[in-house]
């Protein structure tokens, strides 16, 4: 049998796994690391058009992309910075204007689409010697004995012996990752139960173009069906663009996606109050329902969960990659912590620091954006004076809102 050895085996190769690989092997060169993608299909980076689907980086994930030497490669080409955000709603005056000189910095954070960020950390995997990284591994057999997980992918149209493929690598490691995303394999190995909630709203994501200029600021509007977010975007010469996160209830999401462009440009121009002038075209559209979901513990015996396997957020603060980049980071300070003491990385007490630095973080937030979405969806006149008051207090405040832009850059 190929049996395949690895210090660590990230199974899920999207943006927090592969960060979390190349973090790994720039900080800890010693490890032998694998990353496991179950899909074979990599998103063009279009030279002609944006991608729908998007990132708001803050401050503390450009730092990571940059040392992983990824963001070498986006910085200048396909992001923008923002300098502004403006947030409204939708019933009443309330509104809070947030500017980086507020902060005396030069921006509040990039925004860069997923596949930009995906192509820029695969073409540096590539270049890391520690790391290999194998596509259509999809997930069949997994065992555990002398303290390692073994794993193993069914073969394409090859017979299995005994629940195992003998044809098929097997991957030998101390430490297992799962960053495969909301319906983790690797949580479901561990028997790690997750806390559901389900808001009844499904997002939009489309591209589109405005008949002004976006002026490098992030919009959102607070309407009572959910919120509307149009974010900037720069790269294909000119500043018109923006990423359409269209965050509805349910039964509002269903008679959007049944619009032809025409009249579902119309609705998003009527959305934003026409911000932005009128909305000269919109891309594909894409949807996905709206859950939170959070995972009881992070860690299993030589095993932890990031990312989308630990935590799903509500994208109304459009922090749910930067959650999942930031566990990475904690992981690998760990990883690399238990090493300097001749530790394993896969020990007990290493993952349960990262637990223990991750977990309770992430639950404020998660708590955090399902009070917000109750608070923005509630329509009784109570709560809309209640909202539109704490917004007019918070734009009033200068030190309440450099706090709040200090907090969410370093999320």
């Amino acid at each position: 049998m190929n049996r395949q050895r690895m210090d660590v085996t990230i199974v899920g190769g999207g943006m927090v796994g592969m960060a979390q690989a190349a973090l790994l092997a720039v900080r800890c060169p010693q490890l032998r690391i694998s990353l496991l993608e179950a899909s074979t299909v990599e998103p063009p980076v279009r030279p002609d058009a944006y991608d729908a689907r998007v990132v708001a980086l803050t401050e503390a994930s450009r730092k990571l992309l940059e040392e992983t030497g990824a963001w070498q490669r986006i910085e200048g080409e396909r992001e923008c910075p923002y300098t502004q955000m403006r947030v409204w709603d939708a019933e009443g005056t309330g509104s809070v204007y947030f500017d980086c000189r507020d902060v005396k910095l030069p921006n509040l954070g990039h925004i860069v689409e997923n596949n930009v960020i995906l192509a820029a950390l695969r073409a540096r995997i590539e270049e890391l010697p520690n790391v290999s990284m194998e596509t259509g591994f999809k997930l069949e057999s997994w065992w555990r004995d002398c303290g390692l997980w073994h794993l193993q992918a069914r073969s394409p149209n090859r017979e299995m012996i005994d629940g195992l493929d003998e044809q098929a690598p097997v991957y030998t490691t101390r430490l297992l990752v799962g960053a495969d995303g909301a319906r983790s394999r690797v949580r479901d190995l561990l028997r790690i139960r997750t806390r559901d909630v389900d808001y009844r709203q499904t997002a939009l994501v489309c591209v589109a173009r405005c008949e002004q200029s976006h002026q490098h600021t992030a919009w959102q509007r607070f309407l009572d069906t959910g919120p509307v977010a149009m974010l900037p975007l720069a790269g294909l010469g000119d500043d018109k663009h923006c990423a359409v996160v269209w965050s509805a209830d349910d039964d509002l999401a269903r008679e959007l996606v049944m619009l032809d462009d025409k009249a579902f440009a119309l609705n998003l121009e009527k959305a934003i109050e026409s911000r932005l002038g009128a909305i000269e075209s919109v891309s594909e559209r894409f949807s996905f329902a709206l859950r939170a979901r959070h995972a009881e513990s992070y860690f299993g015996p030589g095993a932890a969960l990031i990312g989308d396997a630990a935590h799903s957020i509500h994208p109304l603060a459009g922090q749910g990659a930067n959650l999942g980049l930031m566990d990475a980071q904690v992981l690998a300070e760990e990883v690399e912590r238990a090493l300097k003491r001749g530790i394993s990385p896969a020990h007990t007490s290493v993952l349960s620091r990262y637990q223990r630095r991750r977990r309770g973080e992430n639950a404020s937030t998660l708590k955090a954006m399902s009070a917000f979405k109750s608070l923005f969806g509630a329509g009784d006149l109570h709560w809309r004076w209640l909202r539109n008051t704490g917004l007019s207090m918070v734009d009033a405040s200068p030190m309440l809102k450099k706090r709040i832009i200090m907090r969410a850059m370093s999320v």
